[in-house]
């Protein structure tokens, strides 16, 4: 039940096997999830300030 790629660290594999792990889930959203996060941050930071006086 131990897989020992689960222990390895991105340090320990050469830059093609990094590539192809990264390329596996076939998901590439970009900059967008970070872009939303401080979007997002943003406006509860003005949302707490607004609402508090």
């Amino acid at each position: 039940m131990t897989d020992p790629n689960l222990t390895r660290q991105d340090e320990d594999i050469s830059a093609p096997e990094y590539i192809a792990e990264d390329l596996q889930d076939h998901h590439d959203f970009g900059n967008w999830p970070e872009v939303f996060g401080v979007l997002l941050t943003a406006f509860l930071v003005w949302l707490i300030f607004a609402l508090n006086g």
